[in-house]
């Protein structure tokens, strides 16, 4: 037997809408809000993609400052639809703190960065296409990635990271999904 919660589409919109907002209200007191789009494909499997993703910044101060580096906390909430042939009904919502790397540059210049994340994720469905099931729901969401920020305060940032979903062995079987993620944020 497949675990798999389903919703209608209004449903689904609903749900990630309200995860979203929740989100939002938890980065109220943020040091800055932005709000994203992200797609992606999979390395080895017909599957992409599509979502939104909300990020605040843990704090104005870094979490370690050296001379030429520092490293930045961010927190990111992210709704997805994946798309399959198969089913459409697979979403994808989930939470990453992002640890991010920055050359210690003005933000305005622009700046390049690399960052790494471990994050939770939930799955609306395990049998993600034919031939592949997850097992269970609740997946693990290993990132690194690199990207570039530019304009007043940083204001703008794309980036592409590497993202392995997998449940980290808890059930089996266990084959996890590749994806090759590209994101534009800006910030409000």
């Amino acid at each position: 037997m497949h675990a798999t919660f389903r919703f209608t589409r209004p449903k689904n919109i609903f749900f990630c809408t309200l995860f979203l907002l929740g989100a939002s209200g938890m980065a109220s007191q943020a040091h800055a809000l932005d709000a994203g789009l992200v797609a992606g494909s999979a390395v080895d499997d017909d599957v992409a993609k599509v979502g939104l993703v909300l990020g605040w910044d843990h704090s104005a101060e870094p979490l370690w400052q050296g001379r030429n580096w520092h490293l930045d906390l961010r927190h990111e909430v992210t709704a997805s639809q994946w798309l399959v042939k198969q089913h459409k009904d697979v979403f994808e919502v989930g939470y990453s703190p992002v640890l991010r790397l920055y050359r210690n540059t003005p933000p305005e210049q622009g700046r390049f960065f690399a960052e790494t994340s471990i994050g939770l994720r939930l799955l609306s469905r395990t049998q993600v296409t034919a031939d592949k099931t997850v097992s269970t729901a609740f997946q693990f969401s290993d990132m690194i990635g690199v990207g570039y920020q530019w304009g007043q305060n940083a204001r703008h940032t794309v980036g592409l990271r590497y993202q392995h979903i997998s449940n980290a062995s808890i059930k089996k079987p266990n084959p996890g999904v590749n994806f090759g993620v590209l994101y534009y944020q800006q910030s409000f």
